[in-house]
């Protein structure tokens, strides 16, 4: 079966290997700490099978109690420190491999959030969710759970047959007579097993996909009299699936099957040989009896060691997408990062982010086009700008002309389809320095001071209150608990406007040296304008800035104006200089000027400060960061 492929990659087994191997080599020595551990565990409870042929032994041979009182003394007591020497390497060795975790989860998930929003969109929401959530659950139960219980059973197993082999050679010969039935069924398994989980997670993330875009989309949907297409289109994804995971049900049981087949043959062959050698005298009853327990103990372990394929193979096939996904952070292989994702919410600079460049740098744009995927129309073409640095460019057109698109490749969100963008030195969607606030408002979850710290995460109280009150967000400081005030649906609501207000004040925390705009005061209100526009002019001062601008007020007093019309430069210059040419911004500046001047028009020219910006509304509040 041929299932949905995502666009997100998936690294090899080679790959996937390496790096777990390179992550495991950064803490060798307790991983040796812990191995040792397991192995002292695992040689003292392989002492019970030959102590239990001496007692045999000594019953048949009349010995007194005191000779068995001791055998069963040392059997207790081998007993204790195995289980606790065990006990203890298992426990090393999980929190060895959670930590180790914990840093491929870090890497991930900070890998998924510097993403270009194209990748993100091609690929589909549900295949980032199910890696981040699925494919570490799989890793994680198999390191918690699996990995120290493989450990134990590879030690106990090898060392089960070296005992066997110090009884007696044609005893450890007997008990191999499972050993070709056990690298069939491990190898029938490995080949098929990995291609059957590979596919179940694939058409679980495509099915999942369905149901987020169903949805999303759900007005539309309804609208359209859609819902039995997309019904039958979810009942197709979800059968693909369950049909797969079937296919992979059979395979265990056959593999199971296979496991127990062996295990019969091998203490089948030891017993008939050890019937032999003791009836010729050559071994003793005890010795054959060792023999046994050693084989019957082999049991356990190698059937932990080839029932535990199926969860790691799980795992592997979910590492190998985790790796995936921190590949394109890393340029194909372990390395350093690139940078730091832009986007409001993060701190390009100082302790909490990447080194930010020094000076206010300059942004270049040459022979820039796009067209989004899917779509033979390109949004943007030909586009090439400069904007000097420490100065400001407002970008100003009609509905659907491309300047939110021009704005978020500035910003780093996707790479041109031709042409270059550069910011100061950096020529990388991951550049530290540019930091983008949109019309999208979000509300994080917690406290207002936890709002304002995602742009910097060190930040004083101190700092918090400086950035509100230079933006003119006074009114949040006067709230019931000030900074330790509950924003959102368990606290206080704010309306859009106060939102987009919050992430203006994030902006001075982060002080970034670029900074893009696209439509950063689109949900301001009669009451809020003002506060707004104060805010925007003061986040723009001293820095590289680019503007989608809401307003023309906001084209006005920017250094040059570009106007944009169908994804190609129709103007740009100075405000003063595109009205003198009269040309499409000049008729754009008079319409709207002359809206602006009519009674009872607000404009959003600066005025007296308004307080009244708290109002509950029906403001998203998703906490999620602008990326």
């Amino acid at each position: 079966m041929s299932p949905e492929q995502g666009t997100l990659p998936v690294a090899d087994a080679r790959r996937t290997r390496r790096e777990l191997l390179r992550r495991l080599g950064a803490h060798r020595g307790r991983l040796a700490a812990s191995l040792l551990v397991l192995l002292g565990g695992t040689a003292a409870t392989l002492v019970t099978p030959p102590v239990l042929g001496d007692v045999v032994d000594a019953v048949t041979a009349g010995a007194g109690r005191g000779r068995i009182a001791v055998l069963g003394l040392t059997l207790a007591l081998a007993a204790a420190v195995g289980a606790g020497l065990s006990y203890a390497g298992g426990r090393m060795l999980a929190a060895l491999v959670q930590q180790v975790l914990a840093g491929l989860r870090e890497d991930v998930f900070e890998t998924a959030v510097r993403l270009p929003l194209n990748t993100l969109e091609s690929a589909g929401s549900s295949d980032v969710v199910s890696r981040v959530t699925h494919d570490v659950e799989a890793v994680s139960e198999a390191a918690s759970d699996v990995l120290p219980e493989v450990t134990h059973a590879a030690l106990t197993t090898g060392l089960s047959l070296l005992g066997l082999a110090v009884l007696d050679y044609r005893l450890a010969l007997a008990g191999l007579v499972c050993l070709p039935v056990h690298i069939h069924a491990a190898r029938w398994f490995l080949a098929r097993s990995h291609l059957v989980y590979g596919d179940i997670r694939r058409l679980e993330s495509a099915r999942g996909q369905l149901v987020i875009e169903a949805v999303r989309g759900a007005e539309t949907i309804r609208a359209y009299r859609a819902q039995r297409h997309h019904l039958d289109e979810l009942a197709g994804r979800s059968l693909r699936a369950v049909e797969r995971q079937r296919d992979g049900m059979r395979l265990r049981n056959r593999f199971n099957g296979l496991l127990n087949t062996a295990e019969y043959l091998g203490l089948a062959a030891v017993l008939m040989t050890g019937f032999v050698l003791v009836g010729s005298g050559a071994v003793s009853l005890g010795t054959a009896t060792a023999a046994a327990l050693y084989v019957h103990r082999l049991f356990g372990p190698v059937g932990v060691l080839l029932d535990s394929l199926d969860d790691i193979q799980r795992a592997t096939v979910g590492l190998s997408r985790l790796v995936g996904i921190t590949d394109l952070g890393h340029g194909g292989g372990p390395g350093e990062s690139e940078g730091a994702s832009p986007g409001e919410g993060g701190h390009p600079g100082g302790d909490d982010g990447p080194e930010q460049p020094s000076g206010r740098p300059e942004i270049e744009v040459r022979g820039v086009s796009y067209a989004y995927e899917g779509s033979a129309r390109p949004v943007l073409r030909d586009i090439s700008l400069r904007v000097p640095a420490g100065t400001s460019l407002a970008l100003v057109g009609a509905s659907g002309s491309g300047k939110s698109t021009l704005a978020r490749l500035i910003a780093g969100l996707g790479e041109p389809d031709r042409g270059r963008i550069t910011v100061g030195a950096a020529e990388t969607p991951y550049a530290p320095a540019r930091y983008l606030v949109t019309q999208e408002v979000h509300l994080f979850g917690g406290t207002l001071a936890d709002n304002l710290r995602m742009a910097r995460p060190r930040a004083t109280d101190a700092e918090l209150r400086r950035a509100l009150r230079e933006v003119g967000a006074e009114w949040a400081l006067r709230l019931d608990s000030g900074l330790d005030t509950v924003l959102g649906p368990t606290g206080v609501p704010l309306d859009d406007g106060s939102v987009q207000h919050l992430a203006l004040a994030r902006v001075l925390l982060a002080d970034p040296p670029v900074v893009v705009l696209d439509e950063a005061t689109a949900e301001s209100g009669p009451g809020t304008g003002a506060l707004l526009q104060a805010a925007l002019a003061r986040v723009t001062r001293g820095r590289t800035s680019v503007v989608v601008a809401h307003r023309l007020e906001q084209a006005r007093h920017a250094d040059r104006v570009l106007v944009l019309r169908h994804g190609e430069v129709a103007e740009q210059g100075t405000h003063q200089e595109l009205l003198a040419a009269g040309g499409e911004y000049a008729a754009l500046w008079t319409a709207y000027d002359r809206t602006a001047r009519r009674p009872g028009i607000p404009t959003a020219r600066p005025g007296p400060a308004d307080h009244t910006a708290i109002r509950p509304g029906p403001a998203d509040h998703t906490p999620a960061p602008l990326a």
